[in-house]
């Protein structure tokens, strides 16, 4: 495949899978459909898409970018470049989230993502637990209206509310359950990050404030004790060479909470979960 080619040459991992889904998206084909006429010209509109694509992707652009989604706790997540593209490692928030509802005799649990970005966080907790009102807030109106696009789309009967707010500063409380999964990459570390993170999705998304990696999730751990209802939980994603600073934080500012951080399939601390008492 002359596309995988072009990709591999020009770093792509997984060249060929990736032409492949180009080739699908340009021709509106399925996978099944693609294989099964293989012998086929490809239609000269449906070739002029898929090299303008291939050269997108050739420059490095985000694959998610180019075909506008990424599938997310088995959720298609439409994304564009004013949001982060939501990653595995984050369906870990999703599953804890999950997990610490079950035990709330909440009739109608307040599920708040902060940082939402495309919603994929809050959306897939309001999609796999009934009796949730979700709120998302960001401070990017344009990452807003990708989330209340997923969110009509995807929990159309959810009752939900997206706001353009610095951390929990617009609400009063009590919360169910927080889930956040803020800035923390420092500038340096994103200098050594592929061109696919650095040069092409949102700075403000990925890049600590103070530059330290955890400002921001130390100034929602401040917040959170005056916000976080009676066995309420919040699951926040964090840089795991901050482990201990955010930690050692939460046991000062939630001296009454149940603290765990906990890993991901690589054995690193990716979350911290704190769980009120």
């Amino acid at each position: 495949m002359d596309g995988a080619d072009r990709l591999n040459r020009a770093g792509v991992d997984d060249a060929r899978f990736e032409a492949e889904v180009l080739l699908r998206h340009a021709s509106g084909r399925t996978r099944a459909d693609l294989y099964a006429n293989l012998t086929e010209t490809v239609d000269p509109a449906a070739q002029l898409e898929f090299e303008a694509t291939l050269a997108r992707r050739a420059r490095r652009e985000p694959l998610a970018y180019i075909i506008g989604h990424r599938e997310f706790y088995g959720l298609d997540i439409q994304v564009t470049p004013d949001v982060l593209i939501p990653r595995p490692e984050s369906e870990l928030l999703v599953e804890t989230a999950l997990d610490a509802l079950k035990g709330q005799r909440v009739r109608q649990a307040l599920v708040v993502d902060v940082g939402t970005g495309s919603g994929a966080l809050g959306i897939a907790i309001a999609k796999n637990r009934r009796g949730v009102r979700l709120v998302g807030i960001d401070q990017s109106r344009s990452a807003l209206s990708v989330a209340a696009a997923n969110g009509a789309r995807l929990i159309p009967k959810t009752p939900r509310l997206w706001l353009q707010a610095d951390l929990l500063t617009a609400l009063a409380g009590p919360v169910d359950c927080i889930v956040a999964n803020l800035p923390y990459i420092s500038e340096e570390a994103l200098e050594q990050l592929p061109p696919e993170i650095a040069d092409f999705e949102p700075r403000q998304a990925l890049v600590s404030p103070g530059g330290g990696g955890a400002d921001l999730i130390l100034r929602l751990l401040t917040q959170l004790a005056r916000r976080l209802a009676p066995r309420g939980t919040a699951v926040l994603e964090i840089d795991p060479h901050c482990a201990d600073q955010v930690s050692d934080a939460a046991r000062q500012l939630l001296p009454d909470a149940k603290l765990d951080l906990l890993q991901d399939l690589g054995g690193d601390a990716r979350a911290l979960r704190v769980a009120a008492g």
